[in-house]
C-alpha cells in the first residue's frame, strides 16, 4: 500500500519551487530521496549512488532525463532508476497535483498505524 507525502505546497513554496534540471535531497519518513525536476516534471529516486554512496541531491543534476551523480558522473534514468552502467536505484511514484508535488512511499500494512 502506498502512502502519499506532500513535498512541495504551491501555496507556500510558489508555483515553481525547484528549477528545471536540478536535484535536491529530501527525507520522507526515514527514507533519503532525491527529488529531481526536468522539463517533463518531478521525479523521485533513492538518494544514494550504488557506486560511490554519494547523495545525488548534494551536487547532482539532471541532463537529458538522466540524474548525474556528483562524484563520478554515473547516470540514472529519472523515470526508471536504470543506470547507464547496468546498475539501478529505486524510483518512487511522483504526482504533481493542483496544490503541490507528492511522492509515494510503499508501506506495509502494519506501518500505516
Amino acid at each position: 500500500m502506498q502512502r502519499w507525502y506532500k513535498v512541495y505546497d504551491f501555496a507556500k513554496h510558489g508555483a515553481e519551487p525547484q528549477r528545471i534540471n536540478t536535484a535536491r535531497s529530501i527525507d520522507i519518513d526515514g527514507k533519503h530521496l532525491c527529488l529531481t525536476r526536468t522539463e517533463e516534471g518531478y521525479f523521485a529516486l533513492e538518494d544514494r549512488c550504488p557506486h560511490a554512496g554519494a547523495r545525488f541531491g548534494m551536487g547532482g543534476y539532471c541532463e537529458d532525463m538522466q540524474l548525474v551523480c556528483p562524484v563520478h558522473r554515473y547516470r540514472y534514468n529519472v523515470k526508471t532508476g536504470q543506470g547507464k552502467q547496468g546498475d539501478y536505484v529505486q524510483s518512487y511514484a511522483t504526482e504533481t497535483r493542483e496544490d503541490g508535488v507528492y511522492v509515494a512511499i510503499e508501506k506495509k500494512w502494519w506501518q500505516l498505524f
